[in-house]
């Protein structure tokens, strides 16, 4: 009996100490590098295709990614805000290095039938223009944001996975980070102020 007891402990203290995951990461312009991440994060390779008031802008990113918020394989999030829009592409994978490769930039994404309220002005309550959803941005979502301008209020499409997570998260155009979680809903100018 004592032997198994002490057999299952070495196997529980063996498989609970795994070592963090080595990824590709890089800090502004460096180079990637192989560095470890915190021991429950996966790495993943990303790459963001969009506008910001009419100019193309692409990220291309490799980094840790909390197991937490992030499932193993591919995925895109979407969102639109009217004078901004982004779609991202995402492969998250578990081993040792698995983010070395870069992957495409997401497609050209096709308007669908959604249709949000948003606002031209952020720093208004109002949202009294439109937009037209493209792609997977299946909901509708309103919420309070900030970035280095101050806090705002925001309103547009975004996909469902990404509504998921947008509160945990900084947009990459401008770095924008959501105060609590948006409301998200699924039907067309569901989002009203």
């Amino acid at each position: 009996m004592m032997k198994l007891i002490l057999s299952l402990t070495l196997i529980w203290t063996l498989s609970s100490t795994a070592e963090a995951l080595q990824c590709w990461q890089s800090e502004g312009d460096s180079r990637w590098e192989l560095r470890p991440c915190d021991s429950t994060d996966l790495c993943a390779s990303v790459a963001a295709q969009g506008y910001v008031n009419q100019n193309l802008q692409q990220i291309t990113n490799r980094l840790c990614l909390p197991s937490s918020l992030f499932s193993e394989g591919k995925h895109t999030y979407s969102y639109n805000v009217g004078f901004e829009t982004m779609t991202v592409s995402v492969h998250v994978c578990n081993t040792d290095g698995c983010n070395s490769e870069d992957i495409p930039y997401p497609g050209v994404q096709k308007k669908n039938n959604l249709k949000c309220f948003t606002s031209d002005d952020p720093s208004s309550a109002e949202c009294n223009q439109t937009v037209q959803c493209e792609g997977v941005q299946d909901r509708c979502f309103s919420g309070t944001a900030e970035d280095i301008r101050g806090t705002f209020h925001t309103f547009g499409c975004v996909s469902a996975n990404l509504c998921e997570i947008l509160s945990h998260l900084e947009l990459p155009f401008p770095y924008v980070e959501f105060l609590r979680a948006p409301t998200c809903c699924g039907s067309s100018f569901c989002n009203s102020a």
